[in-house]
This record gives C-alpha cells, sequence and structure tokens, in this order.
C-alpha cells in the first residue's frame, strides 16, 4: 500500500505589524534587546532552510516564495525514526547531523519547547493519523507522541471526510488563516497513514510604522522595469550589517514577542538577489545574522508591503537536495505489518506584512542616538528596499520561515 503520506503540511506563518518603541521588549526581566546564542541545531536549521529555499525559488514560476522548511524537517525528523536505512541517511543529512538518535532527539527536543510557547505568538502542531484499519508501531506512537504530536485513526477511505478532518484542523491551528490545504483527491484506500504539520506566526512589530507614511514608491524588477508598489517608511534606530561575502546589507526588525525578529536581506544590485540565494544557500544566513549590530545612527528605511502564499511540491525539491529513498524505500517502522513510502509531500504557507498592530512602548528612552560629545549626530542610513529581496523570520537563531519577494 502506498503511504500517501502528506508529509502535508498545512504550513503558515501570518506577520501583521504593530506599533511600539525600538529595542522595547515589554515584559522582558532586562533592559535592552535580547541577546541570542548560536547553536550547532540552529546552525542546521539555517543551511538546510536557504538550501530548500534556493531549490524552492529556482523551480518556481512566480519568485514570491515563502516557505517553513522547518515545518518540513520536523516531519522528516519525525518520519525517520521508522524510516528505512537508505532514507534515514539521506534525511539525517539533510537535517544536518551525522547521527540519527542525536538529531531526532533535537527536533523532538525543539518540538517540545515550542509547544510550550505562547500560542498568541506561535503555534507549532504535529498530527498523525493512520488508517482506522491498522495501526501505528508501538514505537512510532511513542516517537509522535514525544514530538507532541496528536494522534487519530481515520477512515481514508472516506476522501471527503478525511479531507475535511484535516481542513478542520488547519483552520483551528491557523486561527482561520489557511482553511483547505488538502482536497479528497489526495486520499483513499490505499492511503495508510499521513503526517501533518502547521507553523503559524503572529507578530507585531517594535518598530512604529505609520500607515500615513505609507506611499507608491518605485520598486525596480529588473535594471530596464519598475513598478510602483506601497511602501512602509521607518527612522529609526536598527541592528544592522553589511555582507561583502553575500553581496549584501541586512537590516533587524524586531518583534514585541519576545526571541521573534525579521531579518531584511537587500542584494547590493538590482539583479543581485540569484547571487545572493546561491552564496546564502552555500553558507546560510546566521553567521551574517549574528554579525547584526547596532547602526550608530538612526535607519532610513522604505519597505514594500507584501502579501504572498505559495505552494510547494517536495515530491520535485527533495531529490534536488538529495532526499529521494523516502518516495521508493519501504519503511517499516511507521505502520504494523506494512512497509510504507512517501507519495505526496507538499507546503502551503503565506506571509503577510503591513502596519497593523497595536501600540506598545515601555522603554523608549533607552534607544536614542548616545552622543558623548554633543557633536552632531551621524547622518542616517539608507536602506531603500527597492528591489528583489530575501527575508527570513526567527526564533532565537532558528529559521522559522524564509521567502523571497520580487514583484
Amino acid at each position: 500500500m502506498a503511504f500517501q503520506k502528506l508529509i502535508n503540511k498545512a504550513t503558515d506563518s501570518l506577520v501583521t505589524i504593530a506599533m511600539g518603541t525600538p529595542y522595547d521588549y515589554g515584559g522582558f526581566d532586562s533592559f535592552g534587546p535580547p541577546t541570542y546564542t548560536k547553536t550547532q541545531l540552529g546552525e542546521s536549521i539555517d543551511k538546510s532552510t536557504l538550501k530548500l529555499l534556493k531549490v524552492a525559488y529556482d523551480v518556481a514560476e512566480n519568485k514570491n516564495v515563502i516557505s517553513s522548511p522547518l515545518s518540513l524537517m520536523v516531519l522528516l525528523a519525525l518520519f525517520n525514526t521508522g524510516a528505512g536505512p537508505q532514507a534515514r541517511e539521506e534525511i539525517t543529512r539533510f537535517l544536518g547531523g551525522s547521527d540519527f538518535k542525536q538529531t531526532s532527539d533535537s527536533y523532538r527536543d525543539l518540538s517540545v519547547r515550542f509547544s510550550e510557547l505562547n500560542p498568541e505568538a506561535l503555534t507549532v502542531a504535529n498530527k498523525v493519523c493512520v488508517s482506522d484499519k491498522l495501526s501505528l508501531q508501538d514505537t512510532f506512537t511513542a516517537a509522535a507522541r514525544s514530538y507532541r504530536s496528536e494522534v487519530d485513526t481515520i477512515d481514508f477511505g472516506n476522501a471527503q471526510a478525511a479531507s475535511d478532518t484535516i481542513n478542520q484542523w488547519a483552520d483551528q491551528k491557523t486561527q482561520g488563516n489557511i482553511k483547505k490545504p488538502t482536497t479528497p483527491d489526495m486520499f483513499g484506500d490505499d492511503v495508510v497513514a499521513a503526517l501533518f504539520n502547521v507553523i503559524y506566526f503572529k507578530g507585531h512589530w517594535h518598530v512604529p510604522f505609520k500607515a500615513s507614511e505609507t506611499t507608491d514608491k518605485d520598486f525596480h524588477l529588473t535594471k530596464e522595469s519598475k513598478v510602483q508598489k506601497p511602501t512602509m517608511h521607518l527612522l529609526q534606530s536598527l541592528y544592522y550589517t553589511e555582507s561583502p561575502e553575500l553581496g549584501a546589507r541586512m537590516v533587524e526588525l524586531p518583534y514585541k514577542e519576545r526571541g521573534f525578529r525579521m531579518v531584511v536581506v537587500l542584494p547590493n544590485e538590482v539583479d543581485g538577489l540569484p547571487s545572493v540565494l546561491e552564496k546564502a544557500a552555500e553558507k546560510g544566513l546566521l553567521n551574517d545574522v549574528f554579525n547584526l549590530s547596532p547602526a550608530g545612527a538612526d535607519v532610513d528605511l522604505d519597505i514594500p508591503k507584501f502579501d504572498i502564499k505559495s505552494k510547494l511540491n517536495f515530491n520535485d525539491i527533495l531529490p534536488k537536495l538529495g532526499v529521494s529513498k523516502l518516495f521508493t524505500e519501504g519503511a517499516g517502522g511507521i505502520v504494523k505489518d506494512q512497509s510504507v513510502v512517501v507519495s505526496k509531500a507538499f507546503q502551503e504557507a503565506f506571509i503577510k506584512v503591513d502596519e497593523e498592530g497595536a501600540t506598545a512602548g515601555a522603554f523608549t528612552a533607552l534607544i536614542v542616538d548616545r552622543v558623548e560629545d554633543f557633536s552632531e549626530p551621524p547622518p542616517p542610513i539608507k536602506f531603500t528596499v527597492d528591489r528583489p529581496f530575501l527575508y527570513a523570520i526567527l526564533y532565537e537563531d532558528k529559521t522559522l520561515f524564509a521567502g523571497t519577494y520580487t514583484n
């Protein structure tokens, strides 16, 4: 039987934007922005994320791409606990590890940690469904539970009802933002199990964007063509860095929700995004993210509002990343008395960035231009996002979402 295992992924990201003061981390125990520690897992997620995004960008017709590779990675790590030996080796390597158990434990611990965060900011949910005519292996059930997964039986033969059940779950977990990630034709009597994951994020900026300052400005599609885009404006103290290696500059926009931030990577050249993506896929972004520091001057930021939806077919993408055996090699450790393979692996994701939100600010006075000698402050650093760019949303050093905006 085919394991029409949806490494489905109703994935998702809603990013709304709110008001606040720069680096006003309300509710924190200490003043100033949080400090982050780079971890081995964070570095592995970073590199795998950029590799996957690069392939997704290359194969996409619409180069506006949003994805949560981490959502896929969690499912792959869970699937790996019951996978065949060749698939296990491929998946472990893609996840950035060399030891299967250590890698699996890392993603299990991450799933547990995410499940304990404030669901108003971040929801990470797993669901494992098995045919009502079969049973999961006890070891796989235990693994799923350790990943904080819901485990249910379902009649896949009743394709409409199965699809409705999963869609209702995705709708509820994403607060109504992803309603129908599955369709009845994805199910049937040959489906024996399915794995699902949702990552949903809703964050509020600490740096205020005033809607009254949003105006239409030029956005360069290529060196020869441009369009007008509603563009938000901000003049504020932000974390900033330049990366000659990437050929790009970067700025960090912190969220009110502790530990979350968006990093915008702006290529130096109008047509520089493919080159930046290629270099980022080789080395990741995290080293540059950790080079971000106070700019020493206000950043004069212009960035377009955007709203993107993507559907990614991982059946096409994963083999390009060296992960193919899960589609062909029987996995005997998932369903009792069955050797199963993955038949469908896909993701639906979205992101919305605009000015909406609530005002919050307790530490405004801490982030000011402190001029010890009373000399003139340095001129603002212009950061005009008027060309195709790369962005990522992180929790601490873990990349939750990454995407490209081109038009």
